[in-house]
């Protein structure tokens, strides 16, 4: 009986320590794998957990929106680069101002989709690539209210979209119309390109067609050199 009271008080300490140590080497994996990561991509993922939480409760309680002032002026004198630094935004932040002369479109365009985002300008849905990089960057916005017009752009017509790290023009390659849930307009892609869609027009209930356009890059100008 004292020999089993001995062999309980001695692997006690082992029983402690063992949640201690595996704690420790999660926590350890998880720092090194956060350091080995580019910190746009650990955030970019965590905003696309966000928006899905946002998206499945409907609610917005607790989002920050951070508005920014972003230069529209293409100064002839300002210095500008053909490669250069991309400033990444969080969710909820105004990043950019896009502009349409076609249809005489000038809006803000928020990073992340959910109702108050959508109702204060266009939105980037936060797994499509960044203005600037390389890939599918997918915008949308209401058609009754600041996508209205988008349906009227047509191929060759010019979209330049401002950021505080660059100024970037794009041209209407194709105009595009698809179900919502076809989403080979919205996947991510290997080339450059802006997609820019909305609802189909309906006069009751909601429309399950999409319209837009995609667009390609025309010229990029960055305000800072690429390091």
């Amino acid at each position: 009986m004292a020999e089993q009271e001995t062999k309980e008080r001695s692997s006690l300490p082992a029983y402690l320590l063992t949640p201690l140590l595996l704690l420790l080497l999660t926590g350890g994996i998880l720092v090194l794998c956060y350091s080995l990561a580019p910190v746009h991509y650990v955030q970019k993922y965590l905003n696309i957990a966000f928006m899905d939480n946002l998206k499945t409760n409907g609610t917005t309680s607790g989002l920050h929106i951070r508005e920014n002032e972003i230069d529209t002026e293409q100064k002839s004198d300002r210095k500008t680069y053909d490669e250069g630094n991309i400033i990444y935004p969080t969710f909820g932040e105004q990043y950019a101002v896009l502009n349409a002369p076609a249809i005489d479109l000038n809006v803000s365009v928020y990073y992340g989709v959910n109702a108050d985002l959508l109702e204060r300008g266009a939105c980037q849905t936060t797994q499509s690539a960044i203005i600037g990089e390389k890939g599918n960057a997918v915008i949308d916005a209401h058609v009754n209210t600041y996508f209205s017009e988008l349906s009227k752009l047509k191929i060759g017509d010019e979209i330049t979209v401002y950021t505080k790290y660059g100024c970037f023009t794009y041209k209407v390659k194709e105009t595009i119309e698809f179900n919502k849930q076809d989403k080979q307009y919205l996947a991510v892609t290997k080339e450059e390109y802006l997609t820019l869609y909305t609802c189909a027009p309906q006069v009751i209930g909601s429309s399950d067609r999409r319209i837009g356009v995609r667009c390609e890059p025309v010229s990029k100008k960055y305000y800072e050199q690429a390091e």
